[in-house]
């Protein structure tokens, strides 16, 4: 009893408390992964702008044979997922398998507009965090934690390339919700990790404004959901992204599953999809 006790008390200061996690980054700074080296690249200096300056700007379009590829293998798949009553109000429906250089979403997360999003955005010092397709549900009751206004805390610093596979065009089909970064910071400051509700978040930011993520399949944003406070999968019909998410090379927390235990696999694939990039440069970036 005393162990399961303590168990989840360490659990609870490692996942909950701020300043835990920002001593884990500098412990990983001292013995964490190398930045990965410099390459040429080129971002548009508006969109970073934007990016720096809001928390999130628009994504490049994905080449709609691209979006099909992706939507023939994963909406099938979407469909078979079953809702639960507890717990996260998603799942994630891309395994360990597709890790693979034929996959288009694994192709995808490799593709120069999105390695060099994560480039101009972290200045080269960064590295991945997740890849996944993402099946959210609708759900019943109060708020469940994803649903409930929040920051990530991955990392001082992330960025997530959200893209929807069916068309999202209503407050029904659960669009990402956010506030920028300037409007993030007037919430107040706490060492634990908040979960806020419309209500609350409201009545510190001072009004109830905030954006919304809407679009048709294939549609992407790029946003900061380390400064963005945001909500997710709140919706009335079922909703399937694409979530790939990066950090610093120094993070706070280890990278997500299934590809922080894949990593390896990952690589390797990598390299059949970007023979132009060095060993180095993806070993680093997937911090292999």
């Amino acid at each position: 009893m005393a162990n399961a006790v303590l168990h989840d008390t360490a659990n609870f200061l490692r996942w909950r408390l701020v300043p835990v996690r920002k001593l884990t980054k500098v412990k990983n700074r001292l013995v964490g992964y190398p930045a990965p080296p410099r390459r040429a690249t080129s971002f548009d200096p508006a969109r970073l702008e934007q990016l720096r300056t809001l928390g999130c700007c628009p994504a490049l379009p994905v080449d709609p044979d691209v979006v099909g590829a992706i939507q023939e293998i994963y909406m099938p798949r979407a469909e078979k997922v079953v809702p639960t009553d507890k717990g996260h109000p998603f799942t994630s429906i891309m395994p360990p398998e597709d890790f693979n250089a034929d996959n288009p979403v694994f192709r995808l997360a490799f593709s120069d507009d999105i390695l060099n999003a994560a480039e101009a955005y972290f200045d080269g010092k960064f590295s991945f965090a997740s890849i996944q397709v993402v099946r959210s549900f609708p759900t019943e009751g109060p708020l469940r934690e994803s649903q409930k206004w929040h920051r990530d805390y991955g990392d001082s610093q992330s960025l997530h390339f959200i893209m929807y596979l069916n068309d999202v065009d209503s407050d029904d089909g659960g669009p990402f919700a956010y506030i920028d970064r300037a409007k993030s910071r007037t919430v107040n400051r706490s060492p634990i990790i908040r979960r806020l509700t419309d209500e609350q978040i409201a009545g510190e930011v001072g009004d109830d404004e905030y954006e919304r993520f809407y679009g048709k399949a294939g549609d992407a944003i790029l946003v900061d959901p380390a400064v963005c406070y945001h909500f997710g999968s709140r919706c009335k019909t079922p909703r399937t992204a694409i979530f790939i998410t990066f950090n610093t090379h120094v993070p706070y927390t280890e990278m997500m599953q299934p590809l922080g235990s894949n990593r390896a696999r990952a690589a390797q694939a990598a390299r059949k999809v970007r023979p132009d990039l060095s060993d180095e440069y993806i070993d680093s970036i997937l911090q292999v």
